[in-house]
């Protein structure tokens, strides 16, 4: 019972009804499991050592898959002690049936108890190595029942996962700079449609440096067409996540994310390095040469002005209403007037009373004050030209209303469910499209690209970017989301407690910080890495000649009074010629 201080809960497995337990029950937190009821639950409970006897053991290992699936409680490390009370030659057919079972490539931890005359044999599988190898079975120690002691006092589970001596572990990835790029190798430790290959990459080169650490080769499923792939409610799936939750492969790795709606389904391993999400927006474009004029002042200030006009052109109409000098001139040429004012024009308003010349006064000093402020407001912006409005946060995107793009589902599945509303809108906005469409939507430029925050600073984005669109985008300064990459298995793969050390090892030494560096620079383009890191930045404004497009205003202006002007002309001769007309027909 030495090995299994540590344990949270042994579970005693029996297929019978039993009323004594042999096994000191104040030292070991044990649960006693009568089949086919409560297994789950008892792994629920932390179940990672299982005493099973002999009546119990095929109905155990044939759900040994099942009831870990459905349970919750994860642990890669588990203890399996089975006790055969059987003899001569159903003891054979037991240990027969026992070794060529598949569940042991999920035990390395697996002890069978044998009586023999006058003593009990401790077998083990070998575990290590490739089937048939690996079912062999291993003498470890013998019990004498007459001396009261081991023979030989070899530890009853030794470490078979050190050295694996060149066994071929499955794994699910696919293509995918910089985390994963594989090449054709004579040497190498990873085999894919029976060629050998070696692979790049952050998580490329970590699998490579545990196999060699291990003494153990890698087979590669790859699918290219469903790529992470999905879990569907009914349980089936495909790409990456669907290879592992058909026990294809037993373990994932790839730039994946760890995902609240998979963690049913797999164990994850320890945060391997962080990852942020963000996009890369079109860049805001100078507002339209004609708009200048307008956007001078805000509508507030326009209204503000109108109001003022027509204010001032009544006040003096009534004020000159009484004069001999201004009774020819109506109300529209008082209008007129005031507006040349405004426009520091000079006016010829009438002065003949005390009112006409305040109201006059306070006229000409408010038209000094605004038509300066115009003018150096328009001058200010012909030398600095204004840009619209630019999209730097998520509320800022929300708003835009712009489609967030990228070519599989899992860049939402973080954000996924969420209750606050923002999320649920970017996931509205969110659209998958095809590699081939994203090349046209990229050169577009006017939807919002995902590109992914790496840990060092560099961008990881669509190979649909090149050195001439990516001078269209401008990456927003606030993130989307960010998580922890990680790796995913199989809930009973016994390896994952040697991947989370070796990762945690390369993480102490920034082994993954200074793969990035190397992977970007072998991998990415170097131009569109340095036009991403600078597109927050504003293009120098250089001294120009003067073109039509900054007079554009002025002349639509101008286009908008003489059609107008020609509109009431010709309006103006239809009425007096008609009513002349009328009037000649009249008099006949």
């Amino acid at each position: 019972m030495t090995y299994f201080v540590g344990a949270y809960t042994i579970c005693r497995v029996i297929n019978r009804t039993e009323i004594t337990i042999n096994v000191p029950i104040n030292e070991l937190p044990i649960a006693v499991v009568q089949l086919p009821n409560g297994m789950v639950e008892a792994i629920n409970l932390g179940c990672s050592v299982f005493l099973i006897e002999e009546d119990a053991v095929f109905w155990f290992l044939d759900a040994f898959v099942k009831i870990h699936d459905a349970a919750r409680f994860r642990c890669s490390m588990k203890y399996f002690v089975v006790t055969l009370q059987s003899t001569g030659r159903d003891q054979l057919d037991v240990l027969d049936r026992v070794q060529t079972h598949p569940v042991l490539e999920n035990m390395p931890n697996f002890l069978l108890v044998v009586p023999k005359v006058g003593k009990f044999e401790f077998i083990t599988n070998r575990f290590v190595g490739n089937s048939p190898m690996s079912c062999e079975y291993i003498l470890l120690d013998e019990y004498s029942i007459e001396s009261d002691s081991f023979v030989y006092g070899e530890n009853l589970f030794p470490d078979k996962l050190s050295d694996l001596m060149g066994k071929t572990i499955r794994v699910a990835s696919f293509y995918l700079i910089p985390w994963f790029m594989m090449h054709k190798a004579d040497d190498g430790l990873i085999t894919y449609q029976n060629q050998s290959y070696t692979a790049d990459g952050s998580d490329g080169y970590f699998i490579i440096l545990f196999c060699l650490r291990h003494n153990c080769t890698w087979e590669l499923h790859v699918d290219e067409k469903n790529l992470y792939g999905q879990v569907f409610e009914n349980g089936s799936g495909n790409g990456l996540f669907g290879a592992l939750l058909d026990r294809s492969v037993d373990f994932a790795v790839g730039g994946v994310g760890s995902y609240s709606k998979l963690f049913p389904y797999f164990s994850i391993s320890k945060p391997l390095r962080r990852a942020a999400v963000t996009c890369l927006a079109a860049k805001p474009k100078l507002v339209p040469y004609w708009k200048f004029i307008f956007i001078v002042f805000s509508p507030s200030i326009w209204k503000m002005l109108m109001i003022t006009s027509i204010t001032l052109a009544s006040c003096l109409f009534i004020a000159n209403g009484k004069s001999s000098k201004s009774r020819d001139k109506d109300y529209l040429w008082i209008f007129v007037n005031v507006l040349k004012s405004l426009l520091l024009y000079s006016t010829d308003l009438n002065r003949s009373n005390a009112s006409s010349v305040i109201l006059i006064t306070s006229l000409l000093i408010f038209s000094l004050i605004v038509g300066n402020v115009y003018i150096g407001q328009i001058h200010s912006i012909l030398t600095l030209p204004p840009y619209q409005p630019s999209i730097n946060t998520v509320q800022e995107l929300i708003t835009s209303g712009l489609q967030l793009i990228e070519r599989h589902p899992i860049w939402m599945f973080a954000i996924d469910g969420s209750s606050n509303p923002k999320d649920q809108k970017l996931m509205e906005q969110f659209r998958v499209t095809t590699p081939e469409h994203m090349t046209e939507i990229v050169n577009n430029g006017d939807e919002a690209i995902l590109i992914v925050l790496l840990e060092s600073g560099h961008t990881m984005v669509s190979d649909a970017f090149s050195t001439q669109n990516i001078k269209h985008y401008r990456i927003m300064s606030e993130q989307l989301y960010f998580e922890y990459e990680i790796a995913y298995a199989t809930k009973t793969w016994p390896l994952l407690d040697r991947i989370d050390q070796l990762s945690m090892w390369a993480r102490d030494a920034c082994l993954f910080q200074y793969l990035e560096q190397i992977m970007v620079d072998r991998y990415m383009n170097y131009w569109v890495q340095v036009a991403i890191e600078h597109s927050r930045e504003m293009p120098h404004v250089q001294l120009k000649n003067m073109v039509v497009e900054e007079i554009s205003g002025a002349l639509m202006i101008l286009v908008v009074g003489l059609t107008g002007s020609t509109l009431a002309f010709l309006l103006e001769n239809v009425v007096c010629y008609s009513f002349r007309y009328v009037k000649q027909v009249l008099m006949k």
